[in-house]
């Protein structure tokens, strides 16, 4: 998953594990079409978009895009208490870049997995 562009899947939710992964990864996904993976051809070039509302979509080919970018710097910080969830370890000072005001949960088995290299159940069982 670290290699894709997007993810797309046939079954799942916003809050699915491809999704959450997606997520992390900073790559779009649309999940739970129902027919993507015998849909789409291996080796076809699909456009996934995530910025059109509440549904993300998937089209045929390449389309191109123009990307709109505000700078919130100068916004006011809001009152409400802004919590992240960390799936992957980060260095102190691309934390401090996310401007929270604390953090969730720290998903331990992507922490191990990308600072060792391996699955904590690999560690558990080296033969298996």
């Amino acid at each position: 998953m670290k290699t894709a562009a997007a993810i797309v899947t046939n079954r799942g939710g916003r809050t699915c594990h491809a999704a959450i992964i997606a997520r992390e990864l900073g790559v779009p996904a649309v999940v739970g079409t129902g027919d993507a993976t015998s849909t789409i051809k291996s080796g076809e070039v699909v456009t996934v978009s995530c910025a059109e509302g509440d549904s993300g979509r998937v089209y045929r080919g390449e389309v191109g895009f123009h990307v709109d970018r505000s700078d919130v710097g100068d916004l006011a910080r809001p009152h409400t208490k802004i919590m992240i969830n960390l799936g992957n370890p980060i260095s102190p000072s691309r934390r401090r870049s996310f401007r929270t005001t604390a953090w969730g949960s720290h998903v331990m088995e992507f922490i191990i997995s990308e600072s060792i290299r391996a699955h904590p159940l690999a560690l558990l069982h080296p033969r298996r």
